[in-house]
């Protein structure tokens, strides 16, 4: 069964032995698994209407990257590649011209109680998280009001190429893998 800690959104294979409680092997965080499976119906079956969101999939064309994504991640942990950086460049919103070195595996971008915070009201408290393999980059969304697109698709779950650029809100962003400076 594969579970995704609540604290550092890592996926990780959980054994049947271990069906109780069960420590994230990145961050050791208890996760306790749901009963029951997760099942989640799409529109008004949580009393949701997708209308309502500012964001909807009309204005961005969905790109369903999921199961690519968990292949490619499947087994691994999160860690900062040692020859390379990661960082973020702010290009559009309130922050415009901020450049920002990903030096932690686990970044989550929002307003508020986040790594890297934001001064957009567009967007959410939590809005996405960015995880680093290496020279891998994901990004999820979380469940964000007004969705998270990369390079004009709206996505739940993609993999980040050099480049990239992610909209959340009324910032823009573009990802880059460069060389360390010695």
């Amino acid at each position: 069964m594969q579970i995704t800690c609540e604290n550092c959104f890592t996926v990780y294979d959980l054994s049947s032995e271990k069906a109780g409680l069960a420590g994230c092997p990145y961050c050791e965080h208890i996760n306790k698994p749901k009963k029951g499976g997760a099942s989640v119906q799409l529109g008004g079956g949580m009393g949701m209407d997708p209308n309502k969101t500012m964001v909807g999939y009309i204005e961005g064309e969905t790109k369903n990257e999921g199961s690519a994504v968990h292949k490619l991640i499947q087994g691994k942990t999160p860690a900062v590649p040692s020859e390379k950086v990661w960082t973020l460049a702010i290009l559009e919103g309130d922050d415009k011209g901020k450049r920002f070195l990903l030096s932690k595996p686990v970044i989550r971008i929002g307003r508020k109680e986040a790594e890297l915070i934001l001064r957009d009201p567009e967007i959410s408290r939590q809005q996405c998280v960015i995880q680093i393999y290496g020279e891998t980059a994901i990004i999820r969304d979380l469940k964000s009001a007004n969705g998270t697109l990369v390079n004009g698709f709206v996505i739940k779950e993609d993999l980040l190429k050099n480049g990239d650029q992610i909209r959340v809100g009324n910032t823009v962003l573009q990802i880059s893998l460069q060389q360390k400076k010695s």
